[in-house]
């Protein structure tokens, strides 16, 4: 009762924090873990007290306070760079753009689901071998995760250990994300799948279907720059054997 109580601000304000940063890569307090006299200092600690409180009258809802936040400008805004804003601030701790960030495992799993055609959307149900063939289509947020033998793809995309508390992932770039990405059999499956539903929704040309494809992915027509790039691809791989 005590750590919930609408008089203990610190309960609501690392709740507050942790969402914030999972939305923007970083919390208003760096130290997602330490809010003592050791961790850093809040960026923004009246946006930090303001959405403490606000989340404590809307009774302590999570889907309100992602609500709340997404729908800010400071979430809305553009990722392009600006000179003046790098000089000031390089490490954007003032929020003038939205900061470029990867997908983390779970994300770039559905999504890859997503522009296949193949996500599972049922909701509930038991949990899934995600990595056992024939693959299965479930969202990631159902896979069995085994916290004795964690699989070594979920360590290659840094996720993070079931046996500890981890207030934020660590990001690392290493070749074995780039080398599933390109040959991982699940990849494979799915690039697969894409390219067979770009076919079908578009068969009249190169170009057609490349625009398929773009917008399947990315939600967007391709420039005329990507557009010539992809048709000359697709026009210099060789025809499968008959």
């Amino acid at each position: 009762q005590a750590i919930a109580s609408k008089d203990n601000p610190l309960t609501a304000r690392v709740m507050v924090n942790r969402v914030w940063g999972h939305h923007f890569g970083q919390g208003l307090v760096r130290t997602a873990g330490d809010f003592g006299a050791q961790g850093d200092p809040p960026t923004h600690p009246e946006l930090l007290d303001w959405l403490a409180a606000r989340f404590v009258a809307d009774g302590w809802s999570v889907k309100q306070l992602h609500r709340l936040i997404l729908r800010s400008r400071v979430y809305r805004q553009s990722g392009a760079d600006r000179p003046d804003g790098r000089e000031a601030d390089p490490d954007n701790r003032l929020l003038w753009r939205m900061s470029r960030r990867r997908l983390d495992f779970e994300a770039m799993r559905d999504a890859m689901l997503a522009v296949s055609g193949a996500l599972d959307r049922t909701p509930g149900g038991p949990p899934v071998d995600m990595f056992a063939k024939p693959f299965t289509s479930r969202r990631t947020v159902y896979g069995f995760i085994d916290r004795f033998s964690m699989p070594k793809l979920l360590r290659t995309f840094d996720y993070p250990s079931p046996d500890a508390s981890s207030p934020r992932r660590h990001e690392t770039i290493v070749p074995t994300q780039g080398l599933y990405l390109l040959n991982g059999p699940f990849v494979v499956e799915q690039a697969r799948r894409m390219a067979r539903a770009g076919e079908s929704a578009a068969p009249a040309s190169d170009e057609a279907r490349v625009s398929e494809l773009f917008r399947r992915a990315l939600g967007r027509a391709p420039a005329p720059e990507e557009e010539a790039a992809a048709v000359a691809f697709v026009r210099g791989v060789p025809a499968p054997p008959a």
